[in-house]
């Protein structure tokens, strides 16, 4: 069998409360410049776009998932909530409704408003968007929902790597045994972020709460595989999302020198926010005989296990430090 390869690609990456991050693209010797995955490692970002609880307007009850400010922005208005002109024939016919309060125009928009009439579960909050909707704009049912859809959000650095809408990745939680699967649902705003998933995601590694206070403070390693599709950006469910994954995931753990891959997973692990160097410390883990592992090393396994990591060769030392 051949190795992988793993060399940290440029470019200031960032994730939740981790300014710099290193982003490792894994590759096979027998094909050094072809990625198979990248990896990289920080706290969740948590998405709640396409929540039908995620936007409302002031002082709805309950309050929603996420803070309303961070469904639009100057440069392209509103894109976590339908937004419709006042002008338009689906507003002016009075089969969408929205709310024209002043200072919720932007771009010539207002948002689109949910309606029992239209069948949306929770009227009078917002209908919360997700890009390329599957019905009619207006109506809540055409989004993907954040809060039970397992997504990640997709930006223009990452899909510069070669991923599309539809590709898939692996989030696992170092200190405890949980994980997620997701596929690329959504559009992240910024060209360099990573590592922003759909609230799904978040609960499914543990997290819990709202908005900016949604709890993240968890160490979490990402592990994404371009060209992994299936051909489709279809909304799937997580035994869907596991069933893609679990042979891009045995593949990598036929490699001869498979355990590095969790080895680097480990070694990138530090406090926020401090720059993730798991590259550096693999490097002195070859060198030096008898080197720790991560502390975490055995919870990380675990997870890759779930998704079907079965390494040919399973290294005997299991020594284990805090990194």
């Amino acid at each position: 069998m051949a190795n992988l390869l793993f060399k940290d690609h440029p470019g200031t990456w960032h994730t939740a409360d981790y300014p710099k991050i290193s982003l490792t693209r894994v590759s096979w010797d027998t094909a050094p410049n072809v990625a198979v995955a990248y990896v990289f490692f920080g706290h969740p970002i948590i998405d709640f776009d396409g929540s039908p609880t995620a936007y409302g307007p002031p002082g709805i009850k309950p309050t929603p998932l996420d803070d309303l400010g961070n469904a639009w922005s100057g440069a392209k208005g509103w894109f976590g909530v339908a937004a419709l002109s006042d002008t338009d024939p689906l507003v002016t016919s009075g089969i969408a409704k929205i709310d024209k309060k002043p200072e919720l125009l932007h771009k010539g928009k207002y948002p689109v408003i949910q309606q029992a009439k239209n069948g949306d579960p929770n009227p009078d909050f917002y209908v919360s968007a997700t890009p390329h909707p599957t019905g009619p704009v207006y109506r809540q049912s055409s989004y993907v929902d954040a809060s039970q859809v397992s997504f990640g959000a997709l930006s223009g650095g990452v899909e510069a790597l070669g991923f599309k809408l539809g590709d898939c990745g692996l989030a696992i939680r170092h200190d405890d045994a949980l994980q997620s699967g997701f596929y690329f649902g959504d559009v992240a705003p910024d060209g360099h972020v990573v590592g922003e998933c759909s609230h799904h995601v978040g609960t499914n590694l543990g997290g819990t709460g709202r908005a900016r206070t949604f709890d993240n403070n968890f160490p979490v390693s990402f592990i994404i595989f371009p060209r992994s599709s299936g051909g489709t950006a279809a909304p799937r469910s997580d035994d869907a999302i596991k069933a893609t994954l679990t042979p891009f995931v045995r593949r990598l753990s036929q490699a001869d020198n498979a355990d590095e891959l969790p080895l680097l997973m480990g070694f990138n692990e530090v406090g926020p926010p401090t720059r993730p160097q798991g590259m550096r410390k693999l490097e002195t883990y070859r060198a030096a005989r008898w080197t720790p592992r991560p502390m975490n090393y055995d919870t990380i396994v675990r997870g890759l296990k779930t998704f079907g990591w079965s390494p040919v060769y399973t290294p005997t030392y299991t020594m284990s430090i805090r990194p």
